[in-house]
């Protein structure tokens, strides 16, 4: 098994009935009836919770003034199908969140159903005979540990899983389209001579400058041979950029207690490092570090005490460092100092003003609200002022996780319990049950309008003076021409733009292969073909009949559908051809002679005569379709492929299996990959609507946009259980 690496790659998974069924699980139970803010827009950043902590400088401060006082119970999640280990996000109505099985949920905000799911990979075993892990406390499965990161502009999520790629554990950044899951990146982010099992992607993900920002830890126990790392991968894919935080052996882990790296309005990325092996040399382990938006080395702060902490465990980077408005920065680690640094000059190996804080370990993100840091601390939640520098207070409540600030308390999850502490003392006002944990640093989120607390393997969500928030805000359209289906030939169909998913048989044994498909006029649904003339329709494509089951002289070898969408034709290798509905025979070339088998067929615009071609580019016309040329006589590179019409039948392409196009009659010529190196042969084409472009599709799924076609989405450099063998265009 192959990692793949393709920029602007979409997938499209039937999922839709299994997410029905689960979402009709849901149990909502609220103590009042509130009102649903139905009108409420869900992409106002101060309602969105798109980020580990809430915003690119991991604060934990929801800015929306909604109040949680007392948490009303929303929903809880169905059961989801794995260990969340990372915080729930919130954007345009949709919950979302990732599991240690490799999937990743949109809920409703509004109900905690499951809008859709996708499962992008096989987690990597990490217990048993199977464990593929050296050491490690996440079991039975690693895949994504990561807060993941959603960005609304492009509308897509983000998340680096945990990959069995064949026995051999490998991570991959995917990002999804955040309203259908459809899979639009895919990159390989191992770094560069790091064994693979020896790391584990514990942060959250953050974004900078176009960019997704992530850190390498080690597994639990620090075993075999590792280095922290941060990445830089651009959102449409490409090379990542990595920097080493330590040599590899020496570890230095980039993990925070599973936050995120913090990025600055500059752009510039902040982070801290764990313990390091070493002790006779500085190896930039132990520290706070800035790196420039292109992962360059900016400054650093390690304290004195860098040997000691390395030698004993004491990660000064178990925490991620407090960003202060004021240009000052708080860390806390494992050895129960608060260190007050200067952004502006870290101070590289240096003692800087510093208390006793915590008497235990610092894990996970902190809450900042002014000059006041709220710190996770195992012995329980503590307040450090840091202007003058001093602990205000430590809570006795049990509430110790990675806290957040929302009307006007602070949360934070201890044991089963979601606690809402007074800022100003730590005593708990509110606590209300969230159930058993998997994630040793749960944190809570808050969205629009919604307190949303993760257990073992759901979603709990309580609203407070908001009430419930409305339905999810529907997908913003997607460009003119931009729409359409590719089909593989097990049946699996891939849906890009607006073009909706209305079944497959992409899970189905047939009993013979996909070999090209038709789409309605109005898009509302399509029909596909198999190579022994079953007719397989979804959606608004109506089942008239078909040569499945029936002797053939000859293989089916495409289809066509009539313009009303009231009947198709069948036609064979041969050249039979077979009509149902509305379609009407128009003559054949079954039982003739042919120079080269035929490829495919159009319909005119009328329906009343269709076109067929063969591999050498012959036409041959029927009905009312007029001949207007064809390569027949020409010697070609490669051979024909597929046809296509245009709307006023007055002209048609060919293409062949090197992208090379042939057009004819009124048909424009936009561009072609005749001249290029394909990973795959092109399978087919399709032409928008208005006739003024077309799409090449190749086997891998590969999408090649000319004229006013848009590049909506492609299959090209992500694993297919079967090739693609066409495609359509959905009005």
């Amino acid at each position: 098994m192959g990692i793949w690496t393709r920029p602007g790659v979409w997938r499209s998974l039937g999922t839709c009935s299994l997410a029905l069924a689960l979402g009709a699980l849901v149990f909502v139970v609220a103590a009042h009836t509130p009102a649903a803010a139905s009108d409420q827009p869900h992409v106002d950043a101060t309602t969105s919770w798109t980020v580990y902590h809430g915003n690119a400088l991991g604060t934990g401060a929801d800015l929306s003034g909604v109040t949680f006082s007392p948490p009303n119970h929303a929903w809880t999640s169905p059961v989801l199908d794995g260990q969340v280990y990372g915080e729930p996000l919130e954007a345009t109505g949709r919950v979302y969140v990732a599991t240690e099985n490799d999937t990743i949920y949109a809920l409703a905000a509004n109900t905690g159903a499951v809008l859709w799911f996708k499962h992008v990979a096989t987690p990597v075993p990490s217990s048993g005979s199977g464990n593929l892990l050296p050491c490690g406390d996440i079991n039975p499965t690693v895949g994504i540990t990561g807060t993941p990161v959603v960005d609304v502009g492009r509308g897509e999520i983000f998340a680096v899983a945990d990959v069995d790629a064949g026995g051999v554990p490998a991570h991959v950044l995917y990002g999804l389209n955040m309203y259908s899951g459809v899979t639009m990146m895919t990159q390989a982010v191992d770094p560069p001579g790091q064994h693979p099992p020896a790391i584990l992607q514990r942060t959250g993900l953050n974004l900078s400058g176009g960019n997704v920002v992530f850190g390498y830890g080690g597994n639990d126990g620090d075993c075999s041979t590792y280095s922290g790392w941060v990445v830089s991968v651009p959102e449409g894919g490409g090379a990542p950029g990595y920097y080493q935080a330590v040599p590899i052996g020496n570890d230095g882990a980039v993990w925070m207690g599973g936050a995120a790296p913090e990025v600055d309005g500059a752009g510039n990325i902040w982070f801290a490092t764990g313990n390091g092996t070493h002790s006779s040399s500085y190896d930039n382990s132990d520290s706070v570090i800035e790196l420039s938006p292109g992962l360059a080395l900016k400054q650093l702060f390690a304290p004195t005490t860098w040997q000691s902490d390395n030698q004993n465990d004491l990660d000064l980077g178990s925490s991620a460092p407090a960003l202060l408005s004021n240009g000052t920065a708080l860390q806390v680690g494992k050895s129960s100092i608060a260190y007050l640094l200067n952004q502006s000059n870290l101070g590289g190996i240096s003692s800087p003003p510093q208390i006793s804080a915590c008497g235990s370990d610092s894990d996970g993100g902190d809450a900042i609200t002014g000059t006041v840091v709220y710190v996770p601390c195992g012995s329980g939640l503590e307040a450090i002022q840091t202007s003058p520098l001093g602990v205000a207070w430590q809570t006795s409540s049990g509430a110790h996780g990675p806290p957040i600030t929302a009307g006007g308390l602070v949360w934070s999850i201890g044991g089963s319990t979601l606690y809402g502490l007074n800022p100003a003392n730590g005593q708990a006002l509110e606590q209300v049950s969230v159930g058993g944990q998997a994630n040793h640093f749960p944190t809570p989120s808050v969205g629009d309008g919604l307190l949303l607390a993760p257990n073992s393997d759901q979603v709990v969500a309580f609203y407070g003076s908001a009430g419930l928030p409305g339905p999810p805000s529907p997908p913003p359209p997607a460009p003119p021409n931009s729409s359409y289906w590719l089909v593989a030939s097990d049946g699996g169909i891939f849906s890009f733009g607006n073009a909706q998913f209305y079944g497959s048989t992409g899970g189905l044994v047939l009993n013979r292969p996909v070999v090209g498909m038709a789409a309605t006029s109005s898009g509302n649904g399509y029909w596909f073909v198999a190579s022994d003339g079953g007719i397989f329709n979804y959606g608004g494509a109506s089942f008239f009949g078909s040569e499945g089951g029936k002797p053939l002289n000859a293989p089916i070898v495409s289809m066509a559908a009539t313009p009303d969408g009231g009947g198709y034709w069948e036609v064979a290798s041969d050249g039979g051809i077979f009509s149902f509905g509305d379609a009407k025979f128009n003559g054949s070339e079954g039982g003739k002679p042919l120079n080269k088998p035929i490829v495919g067929m159009a319909s005119t615009h009328d329906g009343l005569g269709y076109w067929l071609v063969a591999s050498d580019g012959g036409i041959f016309s029927f009905g009312d379709a007029g001949f207007h040329g064809s390569s027949g006589a020409t010697t070609l590179n490669k051979p024909v492929v597929g046809m296509a019409a245009t709307q006023d039948g007055l002209g048609y392409w060919l293409v062949a299996s090197d992208g090379g196009i042939f057009s004819y009659g009124d048909a424009q010529f936009h561009g072609s990959t005749g001249a290029l190196a394909l990973s795959r042969p092109v399978v087919g084409l399709a032409t928008t609507r208005s006739g003024g472009g077309y799409w090449l599709v190749a086997s891998d799924g590969g999408i090649f946009a000319y004229g006013d076609a848009q590049f909506g989405g492609s299959m090209g450099g992500i694993p297919l259980n079967r090739p693609v063998v066409g495609m359509a265009s959905a009005s």
